[in-house]
């Protein structure tokens, strides 16, 4: 049985939008942590610490550069770590985002709603506790919690933004 050919092509314009709209992702995303950080109680604050060194996207970048270093980081070091690190992931999701959203068209509405939401459990929930940058969600406070998915949220919402854009 023959399978229908897609209608359109990945090309240069779509990789373009897909890299475009995870820089967006991320600078959204830059301002909603710095906001919502402010609604985060300084009691869940400290019970975060207790359990973690930082969210997963702060300690992602110098636990994965010791790791391909093989030596340890000074601050300076894990600084330059963390915005390499937050760029590639921007940049991946990005890419990956635009392939879905092109495939399953639902996925795009309400500013990438369907997809944020599933998006946090598979990075900070799957994720970044089997690679070791994170605990398991129930071990994180709420709030904190509560705020790394409003991130997931700004950050597709940044990058529907673009998506939307281009497609005009």
């Amino acid at each position: 049985m023959a399978t229908k050919a897609p209608t359109h092509q990945y090309g240069g314009k779509d990789f373009v939008a897909a890299v475009a709209a995870g820089l967006a992702g991320m600078a959204v995303t830059g301002v909603a942590d710095r906001l919502l950080e402010k609604l985060v109680s300084d009691e869940q604050k400290k019970r975060d610490k207790m359990v973690r060194k930082g969210t997963a996207h702060e300690v992602a970048g110098p636990y994965f550069a010791e790791k391909i270093l093989k030596k340890e980081l000074g601050e300076k070091g894990k600084k330059r770590a963390r915005r390499a690190f937050g760029l590639t992931y921007s940049l991946v999701w990005g890419t990956i985002y635009a392939a879905l959203r092109r495939k399953y068209p639902g996925l795009s509405r309400a500013a990438g709603l369907p997809f944020a939401i599933p998006f946090f459990f598979a990075c900070d929930g799957l994720m970044a506790p089997l690679l070791g940058v994170s605990p398991k969600l129930n071990k994180v406070p709420w709030q904190p919690n509560a705020k790394e998915m409003a991130n997931h949220i700004a950050w597709t919402a940044g990058a529907e933004m673009v998506h939307r854009a281009v497609g005009r």
